[in-house]
C-alpha cells in the first residue's frame, strides 16, 4: 500500500506522486466567442449533451447583451439556443446548464427577478 502525502500551504497543494510519462494532448478552438450576437464570457462551462454536441452559456453580450444558450457541434459549429432578455426570464447566467433525464436543459440566470 503506497501513502502520499499532502502538504498545503496557502492554497497551493505539493502532492507526492509516483512519475509517469504523459503523452502530448492537441488543445483544439471549437468556437471562438466574439463578443456580439454569438454572446461573450463562456464563464459556466460545458456540459456534453446526450447528443454528443456541447451546450453552455455567455454572460455577455448576444442580442440584447444579456447574456446566451448555446449549443456546439464537435466540429465547431455554434448554434445560440437562447438570447436572455433581462427580464422575466433573467439576464447574465454565471453557471452553466445541466441536462435533465427527461433530455431537457436546465439552468438559472441573474437578474432583478431572478430565474
Amino acid at each position: 500500500m503506497k501513502i502520499s502525502r499532502i502538504i498545503l500551504i496557502i492554497g497551493w497543494s505539493i502532492v507526492a506522486a509516483p512519475a509517469f510519462t504523459a503523452q502530448a494532448q492537441t488543445l483544439t478552438t471549437l468556437h471562438w466567442f466574439a463578443g456580439d450576437a454569438d454572446g461573450a464570457f463562456p464563464d459556466g462551462g460545458i456540459v456534453q449533451g446526450f447528443d454528443g454536441n456541447f451546450y453552455g452559456t455567455t454572460s455577455g453580450a448576444g442580442i440584447g447583451n444579456h447574456g446566451t444558450v448555446f449549443k456546439i457541434t464537435p466540429a465547431g459549429t455554434l448554434t445560440t439556443l437562447y438570447h436572455f432578455t433581462g427580464g422575466i426570464d433573467g439576464s447574465g447566467p454565471k453557471a452553466g446548464v445541466i441536462q435533465g433525464a427527461d433530455s431537457n436543459f436546465y439552468g438559472t440566470a441573474n437578474g432583478e427577478f431572478g430565474t
